[in-house]
């Protein structure tokens, strides 16, 4: 089963359903004294997210003005007997909605139910081209998400 998420439009529609609740504004850390550069982050997370019998919490991706960024998240399944893997990928868009580039597929670890079903807390790392960083509007972010 497959389903596409869409960041921020509008922010409490988003709130209520459960979707993304987004940082757009770059959060500045400073840089090492001998450099006047400052590093420049944009973030999005994503509350509770279900997909057949898995749920997604708190999924966070962030990007930097360096061209790295991380995917986190916390996933668990209900019902399985072979193991259920949540998939995630992303379009990052401009304000217009031009896709400027992809990161993904990221895959969580294989996980079983319980009662109470386990926790899976994951993450991964990626590269992108820093010079796309000031184009993409972190409100327009899509999480194509399956299990």
């Amino acid at each position: 089963m497959k389903r596409m998420i869409r960041g921020l439009a509008p922010v409490f529609a988003l709130a209520a359903t459960g979707a993304a609740v987004l940082t757009g504004a770059p959060a500045a850390t400073a840089a090492p004294a001998h450099s006047a550069a400052v590093l420049e982050v944009k973030s999005a997370t994503w509350g509770q997210l279900h997909v057949g019998d898995c749920q997604q919490d708190n999924g966070t991706i962030v990007i930097r003005s360096d061209g790295t960024g991380d995917w986190s998240a916390t996933t668990l399944t209900y019902q399985t007997h072979s193991g259920d893997v949540w998939h995630s990928s992303f379009d990052f868009k401009t304000t217009a909605g031009t896709k400027l580039f992809s990161a993904g597929t990221f895959d969580s670890p294989r996980m079983d139910d319980g009662n109470p079903p386990p926790r899976y807390p994951w993450s991964k790392h990626f590269t992108y081209d820093a010079s796309l960083f000031g184009a993409v509007n972190i409100f327009k972010t899509i999480q194509h998400s399956s299990c």
